[in-house]
């Protein structure tokens, strides 16, 4: 097979590829948390004509005894994401769901045709491409989030790409940086990252120049650094200035990330079996060090320096495995074309090269047609919310149908989507922006029922925190998550259920409503009331969806073992407990089935003496 036959087999390919990638990020419904205070936040800047200097979403976070203790951090949430946020709203108001998810779809496929240019012009081999671009595909798909990251993922395509095209053309195009790098700080605080790409180049090309190894000619360093440093002195030009270098790197602020998921390392998913292995991130990382190990000094230092930091950002938090993948494709599919060409050279006949990437050209085509039939559904995208997955739209609806007023305890991941269909009317407690260290805390205290901060158990006579709390804040509706990100039920559903202060008045697969026992919520509660064990099998059937799409995570067995134990129904908690056991040993749950199996060799003892 020629040449010419050859490259028109990887471009079918690429085409059908990239048709995929256009349909799947497409059909993803609006879902993200985070897009519902970005787009209530757009609609705040368009409406006052200016930036919030406090919160204006919270009715806790501003009270005086409240006050905010990193103000800076505040600050730097409300005001670094302003110009996203605007795109946000006028997009989202004029066209709904759909407009926002096509400017994610149009983000995320522009990114793949940036690395994929890149590839081109370093005259990698297409079946190479389209294996590297599938993995960073599979990547991108767990960073479809409709946030401002979005355009982070974006910028840092493109602004490797413009450095590594100045390297090859050595002309004035690198000045691109600079109305890119203002942009990027205007539209998400992650322009640090681009910051960091620039510096990495600044610093393997220095070392380059100090071995005299470097391909720059004098003039051609002078354009390279003047036009650097003046990009990253351009991304100064955003309302907070460097406060994003330093809440990124200070350890003060770390408070904020503890326990949050997309800051978890990927080890600590696998160590716990939360959720399933991703060999599209993990051989990435793999072959990065078994490529350096075998390109050795002939790996491109400036390369071997920028991966080396963003591998370990990977290692460190989830939330930095999506800016890895998409430098690591362009730089690892680079590395293996050299590689590969290399050993085939020394050890295949170029007759049996050309047998070998004929071959290798059509399974890439055959593989991206089986790709496509088994993604492609040809239906009409729905361009909508997931409202069973993380839009809480029908609690909602029932929160306005019932005119629901007063204060609330919302979840955390609901604050968003709340202060969209609310504000002004009513202010929430708290949302993911996670503003006010404080009042995370006592959200914390809360939605785990701490009866104390102070002691083991609770005086005598005291009334436990989290009930201090909720009078304290005047809270008249709970509204929570049934459950939280790992699977886990809130303990304080065990509490409000077991009591008689709250009434479950509504329940999904999702979420929860209780309403404070009043003579004013009599009405609502006599028509809505939920039985406790109807109220208790919605938890359970949610876990247990949860469960069977997770084969792996074993808090959602723990769930449904701790809501049957509370019910009484111990064989079937035994039980429950027991399959968690299989999925991940573990103390806690033995201590669980310990004391289970002793509860029930009492009751079996007392009814023997009963008969």
């Amino acid at each position: 097979m020629n040449s010419k036959k050859i490259f028109l087999l990887g471009a079918a390919s690429l085409v059908v590829l990239f048709v995929v990638f256009f349909y799947r990020f497409a059909s993803i419904n609006l879902f993200d948390s985070d897009f519902w205070w970005h787009v209530s936040t757009g609609r705040y800047i368009a409406t006052t004509g200016s930036l919030p200097d406090q919160d204006p979403f919270s009715f806790v976070s501003t009270l005086e005894e409240n006050k905010n203790l990193h103000e800076m951090r505040e600050k730097f949430i409300l005001k670094q994401y302003w110009l996203a946020q605007i795109i946000f709203y006028l997009i989202f108001s004029t066209t709904g769901p759909a407009g926002i998810i096509l400017l994610r779809t149009f983000l995320l496929v522009m990114t793949l045709f940036f690395v994929f240019w890149r590839l081109q012009k370093w005259r990698v081999n297409l079946p190479l491409t389209f294996a590297f671009l599938f993995l960073l595909f599979q990547n991108l798909t767990r960073a479809i989030a409709e946030r401002p990251v979005l355009f982070t993922i974006f910028f840092a395509a493109f602004t490797f790409f413009i450095l590594e095209d100045f390297k090859e053309k050595k002309d004035k195009r690198i000045f691109l940086l600079l109305p890119a790098m203002i942009l990027w700080a205007n539209l998400h605080g992650g322009f640090i990252l681009g910051v960091a790409i620039i510096m990495a180049f600044m610093i393997g090309e220095g070392i380059k120049i100090r071995l005299k190894i470097s391909s720059l000619a004098s003039r051609e360093i002078a354009l390279f650094y003047a036009a650097a440093t003046l990009a990253i002195g351009f991304s100064l030009i955003n309302p907070t200035g460097w406060n994003a270098f330093i809440i990124a790197f200070s350890p003060k602020y770390k408070i904020f990330t503890e326990g949050i998921q997309e800051y978890q390392s990927p080890l600590f998913y696998l160590k716990n079996k939360i959720y399933p292995v991703s060999y599209d991130y993990m051989s990435l990382f793999i072959l990065f060090p078994v490529l350096l190990a075998f390109r050795n000094k002939k790996f491109d230092l400036t390369h071997g320096l920028l991966l080396s930091g963003l591998l370990f950002m990977a290692l460190t938090a989830t939330r930095f495995i999506v800016f890895y993948a998409t430098i690591a494709t362009m730089v690892l599919g680079k590395e293996t074309d050299v590689l590969i060409k290399g050993l085939v050279e020394k050890r295949v006949s170029e007759k049996t090269y050309s047998l070998l990437v004929s071959a290798i050209a059509v399974i890439c085509l055959l593989s991206a047609l089986v790709f496509a039939g088994g993604t492609l559904r040809f239906e009409k995208f729905q361009f909508g919310l997931s409202k069973n997955y993380s839009v809480p739209e029908r609690a909602v609806n029932f929160i306005e149908s019932n005119n629901l007023k007063g204060n609330m305890l919302n979840d955390f991941a609901y604050g968003g989507y709340l202060t969209w269909r609310q504000y002004p009317r009513e202010k929430t407690f708290i949302d993911t922006r996670a503003l006010n260290y404080t009042v995370m805390m006592e959200y914390s205290w809360i939605t785990n029922a701490v009866s104390s901060i102070q002691s083991a158990e609770l005086p005598a006579g005291r009334m436990p925190l989290w009930e201090r709390l909720l009078e304290h804040y005047n809270i008249d509706t709970i509204f929570l998550s049934v459950l939280d990100v790992y699977g886990q039920v809130p303990p304080l559903i065990f509490r409000l259920t077991e009591g008689d202060k709250w009434i479950p008045v509504y329940s999904d697969s999702r979420s929860f409503i209780f309403i404070k026992n009043t003579k004013s919520n009599g009405g609502i509660i006599e028509k809505s009331k939920l039985s406790k064990d109807a109220f208790y099998n919605t938890v359970i059937l949610s876990a247990a969806s949860w469960a069977l799409q997770n084969k792996g995570n074993y808090y959602y067995l723990v769930s449904i073992g701790q809501t049957f134990y509370t019910m009484g129904r111990l064989d079937d908690a035994l039980n429950a407990y027991r399959y968690a056991m299989n999925r991940l040993p573990s103390p806690k749950i033995q201590a669980e089935i310990d004391k289970i199996e002793s509860e029930l060799r009492q009751k079996n003892r007392r009814g023997c003496e009963g008969v």
